[in-house]
């Protein structure tokens, strides 16, 4: 979407502001400032409303605020004196009061003229899609019902309605409304299809508080505006004298659980379009969704998405690390210069990403499991602990920090985030890679009883890699004589014929601790697994 007001573009989706043809610097979040002004044009933004949109609900200073206003007012040639584009409302707020011009809705699909069979490319980019690129999904966060008389679980359920807003902000993916925009909506029972077409947000999320003596039972629900239907739902039972004790932590808990139902929603969306309908974010999500296959032609296709997403939308920085994550993949399952060549491209996109977006901790994360590859620890510690501090939400990016820290000899700190992995995503479709990862992490540390168990139950889900597979027979075989031996060999063999020596340790190449190659090759070799 562009929006036009004065001599200025206000471009949306390529996150760009113009005067005229020309852009105009603003730093990222003086442009997410900017842009809820403008949006939301028809009213005073109180300030509590632009630091939950801008910073999250963090605690800042006036003296930061003021300083994003004047960046903004900057950039359009206006001043505090003039106040002709953005007027401050003495201890109201902001409101943006040039008039704005919105593109035309599209008209219906009837009245589009018939285009004939095979006149134009499945894939070529249609006007409509980059009309559209790029654009997010929305979701708003009713306030959460206090179902008992308890007055502490009436502030704990308006608490705790803000911090899952604040948290699920921090995923850039998103579009996540204020709390003053549902506020209106409080205690009211209102079909969603209603609140869905009344916001113009394409999700909701709503639940319940209600405590009886020191239980505590909390409810949330996630729900498609469009039809009404509900995508998740789940129920915490918890039996705490002090309800505010939890607060934090379930406010995590749900942000984290919410992310990945929504991420699987968009991509079984994005999959039901037909081809030619695709703008770049349903090329982005259709990427995802054939990804997550770990097959070779399903990366070919994901490859193909990613690309073409990226053609539609070249800012769109997900994309960008999309393709980079396929890389990391593809450098895992490669050997010698094709290996090489797909980590170059990895390290050139995750970079790409952050530079387009460094306010999304997905960016950081993924750059920080390419440079994991090079053994380059340190930038990929930091960008890790970047990607948490941007979401501490974010199951997958403890998972994904565990994972370099296990590489790179601090194997006892991964299994504490393997653990905060499972915590705050415990229906991911990897959790058999978290598994694994303790279990690596247990071996490494030379408690093998514990890396046997582990083992086991990531063997336990169907998608587990034959790699896990591998890894329970080097333990084995490093225990001697065990019973569970003979079926170990038998079933890596089925999973991976002629496995061998050589191609255990050339899967671990990115491992700085040579001792523990040693011990994993000799585990294999006891096995009877051949050197070659």
């Amino acid at each position: 979407m562009q929006l036009h007001f004065a001599d200025f573009t206000l471009d949306l989706d390529r996150q760009e502001l113009r005067r005229g043809a020309d852009p105009v610097h603003v730093e990222p979040q003086v442009f997410d400032l900017l842009a809820h002004l403008v949006r939301h044009r028809s009213r005073v933004v109180s300030k509590d409303e632009l630091i939950d949109a801008i910073w999250g609900g963090r605690i800042i200073s006036e003296a930061a605020l003021s300083s994003r206003i004047n960046a903004a007012r900057r950039a359009l040639g206006d001043s505090g004196e003039a106040q002709a584009l953005i007027r401050t409302m003495p201890k109201r707020g902001f409101r943006f009061v040039a008039e704005v011009q919105e593109p035309a809705a599209p008209p219906p699909a009837g009245d589009h003229p018939a285009v004939p069979a095979g006149a134009q490319d499945a894939m070529a980019p249609s006007p409509q899609a980059g009309a559209a690129a790029g654009c997010k999904p929305s979701i708003a966060v009713l306030p959460f019902a206090n179902l008992s008389q308890d007055q502490d679980a009436e502030y704990f359920t308006h608490g705790l309605t803000e911090d899952i807003i604040r948290l699920l902000a921090r995923y850039r993916w998103l579009t996540v409304l204020s709390r003053h925009s549902t506020f209106p909506f409080r205690g009211r029972d209102v079909d969603p299809r209603e609140i869905g077409a009344t916001l113009g947000v394409r999700y909701l999320v709503q639940g319940g508080v209600r405590r009886r003596g020191t239980r505590v039972r909390i409810t949330a629900d996630l729900v498609s505006a469009d039809d009404g239907s509900q995508i998740w739902s789940e129920s915490f039972d918890l039996d705490l004298p002090d309800i505010f004790a939890i607060q934090d932590e379930m406010a995590r808990q749900i942000a984290a659980v919410i992310e990945p139902e929504l991420a699987q929603a968009e991509r079984e969306a994005a999959v039901r379009k037909p081809p030619g309908n695709l703008d770049a974010w349903d090329s982005y999500q259709r990427g995802l969704w054939h990804l997550w296959g770990f097959s070779a032609p399903a990366f070919a296709e994901a490859e193909a998405m990613f690309r073409r997403a990226i053609a539609l939308e070249p800012g769109l920085a997900r994309a960008h690390s999309a393709l980079a994550y396929l890389g990391f993949q593809q450098s895992l399952l490669s050997t010698g210069a094709r290996r090489a060549g797909w980590m170059a491209e990895a390290l050139d996109s995750a970079r790409q990403s952050v530079a387009l977006d460094e306010r999304d901790c997905t960016t950081h994360s993924v750059l920080g499991r390419v440079l994991g590859l090079y053994r380059r620890f340190s930038p990929a510690i930091a960008a890790h602990e970047r990607s948490l501090e941007l979401n501490p939400s974010f199951g997958q990016g403890y998972f994904a920090f565990g994972d370099t820290l296990l590489w790179c000899g601090r194997a006892e700190e991964s299994i504490a985030l393997a653990e905060r992995a499972l915590e705050l995503s415990p229906r991911d479709p990897h959790i058999w890679a978290f598994r694994n990862m303790q279990a690596l992490a247990h071996l490494i540390l030379g408690e093998r009883d514990s890396a046997i168990e582990y083992f086991r139950i990531a063997l336990g889900h169907p998608n587990a890699s034959h790699r896990v597979a591998a890894n329970l027979v080097a333990v084995l075989g490093l225990t001697g004589a065990h019973e569970e031996l003979g079926l170990a060999v038998a079933d890596l063999l089925r999973r991976k014929p002629g496995f061998s020596i050589a191609e255990a340790r050339d899967n671990y190449f990115f491992c700085a601790d040579e001792s523990f190659l040693a011990r994993y090759a000799e585990g294999l070799r006891a096995a009877g697994i051949p050197e070659a």
